[in-house]
């Protein structure tokens, strides 16, 4: 069995560590990303919708040319 490092070794002496973090907002560079990609994904998703939305028009269309013409 091999010897373990003991606890609190000469890694890093507490009395260099800051006392006070540097604590950085990500303010600024969170509304850049947000700018950026904000609408990305909004193109391919409308595309999809629209070609959707004409497939539903065209099969009502269709049901309704069918009901109509079984009905006389």
């Amino acid at each position: 069995m091999q010897k373990t490092q003991p606890m609190g070794g000469s890694a890093v002496p507490t009395s260099t560590i800051n006392k006070a973090p540097d604590i950085q907002s990500t303010a600024a560079s969170e509304e850049e990303w947000e700018e950026e990609y904000e609408e990305g994904g909004l193109l391919p998703f409308s595309i999809f919708v629209f070609v959707f939305a004409i497939a539903v028009l065209v099969i009502e269309i269709l049901t309704q040319a069918a009901a109509k013409g079984v009905s006389t």
